[in-house]
């Protein structure tokens, strides 16, 4: 259930670097249409969405993504005296990624779980918590923060009972 879990977040960072390195504006016009607003597509006199520190995050989200699929099983490969096939069957330790990766949603769900607003104001390119559409949907800012909360926190014990039983 973990690995499959660990795949997804990888592909999901993989699907989102891709989309800002290929089209930022593109990307950011499908988070508009997403969440129903005319918000991030728009270029303003603050906010660009074609601007290249967009195409540079997708490069660090693209390389972040392929050091997370193919990062553990190079350096299994790489520490293995045994055969590659018997390696596999043994169990793994803590994975230092993961748990980076973990507690950045573990942050994430704490920050939409007690403050959702303020996480919203912070990532978009305009202060979202005065308008009236916002106020009304912070419950699903909750919902998403406690998902968060809880899928990381799994992963954060599976992490720890690794540690604890090597």
């Amino acid at each position: 259930m973990f690995i499959i879990a660990y795949l997804l977040i990888a592909l999901i960072f993989l699907a989102v670097g891709l989309c800002l390195l290929i089209s930022p504006s593109t990307y950011f016009a499908l988070l508009d249409r997403l969440a129903r607003v005319d918000l991030w597509a728009k270029p303003s006199s603050s906010w660009d969405p074609e601007a290249p520190r967009w195409r540079a995050l997708g490069v660090g989200f693209t390389l972040f993504a392929l050091l997370l699929i193919f990062g553990p099983p190079l350096s299994v490969y790489l520490r293995s005296p045994k055969d590659w096939h018997e390696h596999l069957h043994s169990s793994p330790g803590v994975s230092w990624g993961a748990l980076i990766v973990l507690l950045f949603f573990f942050a994430l769900g704490v920050g939409f779980l007690v403050r959702p607003l303020a996480v919203l104001d912070t990532v978009s390119p305009r202060k979202l918590s005065v308008e009236p559409d916002v106020q009304r949907h912070t419950y699903k800012l909750r919902i998403i923060g406690g998902l968060l909360f809880l899928i990381s926190l799994l992963g954060l014990w599976i992490q720890l009972l690794r540690h604890l039983r090597h």
